[in-house]
């Protein structure tokens, strides 16, 4: 989670623009003499970088692990329902338990499920795991991979080192991934490195290098070697211009990779807040779902750091996001308005390279902001943030345990990178269809044209006067044998403002409890290649009906 400052979508430039209803061309859903044609390339050359089945990944608050997800012992089904949906559409989410907590845990050998020190409204100073908080990452779907997060928030070289010792001695041996060394160094107190880069990047480097040696010890050098030298994130900073420069653009000259550790370039990624009244004024449907603003934010925050990365032959990733910080704004972060900002932002990324984006998950933190809109319960337990894909136990602040609409986005993004080394390009939105709440994807296999994602993000309530119905003529893509050129997966609710996960479907199907209720439906496109999309609607469109019918659930 980030506290966010001048890195938000400005408030004096933007706020008419943002806060203005544009609409955009109604279709006829009568006829098809008005269908406009997406002009999409057959063949892959121009488009991103190979992404895999992990590209859509999780960031989860450390200092609620039990809450989310139960101990070694005693799983929390409902999570580990939805992580193998997930998983079962063909997704395969590397999991980094990280966040503000991450940099205020220890690791106490004696010590079991992760404890929580607090204040009596919820504030949290500190976390103490065990060996039983890495042992319960084996309850995990198999294959599963972790980013192992160090705590650098308390300034000691002994509790980063003997975090990182115990997760590779207690978790499974291959199952960690990459570590990462402190969570949004732009946010901590200016003294500890006096705004330096330098000092910042000497002493990463100095505790990198000894934890390095540390876990190497500990693995044994056949294990040591298989996981190699480069298994750092690096960076992990906000956007924001706090006067400590850490973002990748300003870490590579400084040398922070010239002892080859660096796997991944971290950001973090937060267009819109709730931290103060003035910037969650923003926070609103019709805001978060704007097209045109999430793509301007992606390339003039982002993107200049990524490019960098990318530019010293590195991957780069969005390491923690969400669409709201500071635990999202209620009644649009866990509508179904949510369910289309995550894939028209996670798709935003990966057409830009990304090779992985961490969808953060997690609970009001007291500390965060005085002003901040979310708080935890009046009795300190806690107020899950209402950006969450679900709310895992039941509380004071957020009532029953339960699914959220936006889970099912989920399922989208897994079936749309679900095979190996898919990449992806935006397509230029049609004549006549408003750019700002329209965006179009093709996503190719082996150079070959393999599936489609259509957003219309136009905001349907009950109340509108119209659908915002797009229809699109797809006729010279897919296939024509028995009249059928396509078939396509349906992400839907009754409106975009729609609370309940009951009424939230893909392809047909609901999953309030993370199983599958209800018929799946795989519609077919007819041989006049006509696709209507509402507002407040998206579409995964198959090429290959193998596709569209391996991840039936």
């Amino acid at each position: 989670m980030r506290f966010p400052q001048s890195s938000n979508i400005r408030l004096a430039s933007y706020t008419s623009v943002l806060l203005a209803a544009r609409a955009v061309v109604s279709q006829p859903t009568g006829g098809h003499s008005d269908a406009v044609s997406l002009n999409i390339p057959k063949t892959a050359p121009g488009a991103s970088i190979e992404h895999d089945p992990s590209f859509a990944s999780f960031s989860f608050e450390p200092a609620f692990w039990v809450e989310f997800f139960g101990n070694s012992s005693s799983p929390n089904q409902l999570a580990f329902n939805l992580l193998n949906r997930i998983v079962d559409h063909g997704g395969q989410p590397t999991i980094r338990p990280g966040g503000i907590t991450m940099d205020s845990m220890i690791f106490d050998p004696a010590g079991a499920d992760p404890v929580r020190t607090t204040n009596p409204k919820g504030g949290v100073y500190r976390t103490t795991v065990g060996p039983a908080y890495y042992e319960s990452w084996l309850n995990f779907p198999e294959g599963t991979k972790f980013v192992s997060t160090l705590n650098f928030g308390n300034n000691s070289l002994d509790i980063a080192r003997d975090m990182a010792v115990a997760s590779v001695k207690y978790a499974s041996n291959d199952s960690i991934s990459f570590f990462e060394l402190g969570n949004e160094p732009t946010n901590y107190p200016s003294s500890r490195w006096k705004n330096s880069t330098a000092a910042y990047v000497q002493q990463w480097k100095n505790w990198t290098n000894q934890i390095d040696a540390a876990v190497n010890r500990t693995l044994g050098n056949d294990s040591a070697a298989e996981f190699g030298s480069e298994r750092w994130w690096a960076s992990s900073a906000t956007t924001d211009k706090s006067g400590l420069e850490v973002r990748p653009a300003a870490l590579i000259p400084a040398g922070i990779n010239s002892d080859d550790q660096v796997a991944d370039y971290s950001i973090h990624s937060y267009p819109f807040s709730t931290c103060d009244p003035a910037r969650a004024v923003l926070a609103t449907t019709q805001n978060i779902l704007n097209q045109t603003e999430l793509a301007r934010y992606a390339d003039e925050e982002i993107y200049p750091s990524a490019k960098a990365a990318l530019d010293a032959g590195n991957r780069w990733i969005i390491g923690e996001f969400n669409s709201i910080s500071c635990s999202g704004n209620p009644n649009v972060s866990d509508t179904f308005a949510q369910a289309l900002w995550v894939i028209q932002s996670e798709l935003i990324y990966a057409a830009r390279n990304a090779s992985a984006v961490y969808l953060h998950q997690g609970a009001a933190l007291v500390f965060q902001s005085s002003q901040q809109v979310n708080s935890a319960g009046q009795d300190g337990s806690p107020g899950y943030s209402t950006y969450d894909m679900f709310y895992p136990r039941n509380s004071e602040k957020r009532g029953p345990a339960r699914v959220l609409p936006s889970f099912s986005s989920q399922l989208f993004m897994a079936e749309a990178f679900a095979i190996q080394d898919t990449r992806i390009r935006q397509i230029e939105t049609p004549s006549g269809v408003d750019k700002d709440y329209f965006a179009a994807y093709a996503f190719y296999v082996k150079n070959k044209l393999n599936k489609l994602a259509i957003i219309n993000s136009k905001p349907y309530y009950a109340n509108s006067t119209s659908d915002f119905t797009v229809t699109l003529d797809i006729s010279k893509y897919g296939h024509s044998k028995k009249g059928t050129r396509a078939w396509l997966k349906r992400l839907t609710a009754p409106h975009v403002d729609e609370g309940s996960a009951n009424k939230t479907t893909f392809a047909g199907q609901s999953f309030p409890q993370g199983n599958a209720t209800g018929d799946l439906d795989v519609e077919s496109v007819g041989r006049d290649g006509i696709i209507k999309v509402r507002g407040s609607e998206a579409v995964l469109v198959f090429f290959d009906k193998r596709d569209a019918n391996m991840n039936a659930c």
